[in-house]
């Protein structure tokens, strides 16, 4: 069958919602479901197969990590969910021990021509695989900041009355809690931020970018704290990614990739056939430019404690 073969690895609920999105969507020509025993992933499949008269046209499978197949883009989200209470960096020590041996199964059936890592802690685990994978002829790169970004544009949007395709807006670093918003680049249209609110009579003090920043920045925990962990979201952004590498050659998405000798953070990248682009650096104003480097010295120290050495 023609298109994008996709795999996913994790039959959770992130892959499970990645699964949904890309097949309700028609973005790939098969999507595979992987996990430890194949006993899950198998079941979700046949699951797909019993309404596959309503589904645009895809091969779904459900696969162990011993059937592995080198696959065009491989999705990872196997690990631990983090808890109520609980950071991205929390689940550290369990998730890097989980992809350790992912990894390994993965390598035994035949790597893949892009990679994108969903699990946490996002950055560091991506940081991970570019270390053990980086001479090898796969492209890597984390979800990162992608969803971040969506839900930036969606509050923007709200609080000034247009609608989010409407604005550009960006959050680099770690996907987490040293994540830097963007404002000073924000556009809304073909305004600068401050002139838009300025013509709208919209007062931009202290109180409503910390406002608005930390409803973005707190959103997956509020999810967790209602419903035990975030999906939906996150398997339609992952989605999107791939919609970018299969089809919307060129555009320009906010993902986690090398910046540095031994960081991996997520800056603007151009997603294509082959992955993700090198980095687009941003203009940033002196505040947010500290807040990059102070998120890229949190995650160069949660970095030195990976098995895998830059």
């Amino acid at each position: 069958m023609a298109g994008l073969r996709v795999g996913i690895v994790g039959a959770g609920g992130v892959g499970i919602a990645t699964a949904s999105a890309l097949i309700l969507q028609g973005l790939a020509g098969r999507v595979t479901l992987y996990d430890r025993t194949g006993i899950r992933s198998r079941g979700e499949a046949l699951d797909y197969l019993h309404a596959l008269p309503l589904l645009p046209s895809t091969e779904i499978r459900g696969r162990s990590y011993e059937e592995f197949e080198p696959e065009d883009v491989l999705v990872v989200t196997v690990g631990h969910h983090i808890q109520p209470g609980e950071t991205r960096l929390d689940v550290f020590d369990a998730n890097v021990a989980i992809l350790e041996q992912t990894a390994a199964a993965i390598e035994a059936g035949g790597l893949p021509r892009v990679v994108i890592v969903v699990t946490s802690p996002l950055d560091v685990l991506t940081e991970y695989l570019v270390r053990r994978w980086g001479d090898r002829a796969v492209s890597i790169f984390g979800s990162g900041t992608s969803l971040d970004s969506l839900r930036f544009g969606e509050k923007l949007a709200n609080e000034c009355g247009v609608h989010p395709r409407s604005i550009h807006a960006w959050v680099i670093g770690e996907h987490g809690d040293s994540s830097v918003f963007l404002f000073s680049t924000v556009t809304i249209g073909a305004l600068p931020l401050e002139e838009f609110a300025r013509q709208r009579g919209i007062a931009l003090n202290r109180e409503w970018f910390a406002r608005i920043e930390d409803d973005v920045r707190t959103a997956a925990y509020r999810v967790r704290e209602l419903k035990g962990s975030p999906r939906h979201g996150i398997g339609l952004a992952v989605s999107g990614l791939v919609r970018c590498i299969g089809r919307e050659h060129g555009t320009i998405i906010p993902v986690s990739v090398r910046v540095g000798d031994d960081v991996c953070a997520s800056l603007p990248c151009v997603l294509g056939p082959a992955g993700v682009s090198e980095p687009l650096w941003p203009v940033m104003d002196e505040p947010e430019r500290r807040g990059w480097e102070r998120s890229l010295d949190v995650l160069r120290d949660a970095g030195h404690a990976l098995p895998i050495t830059a």
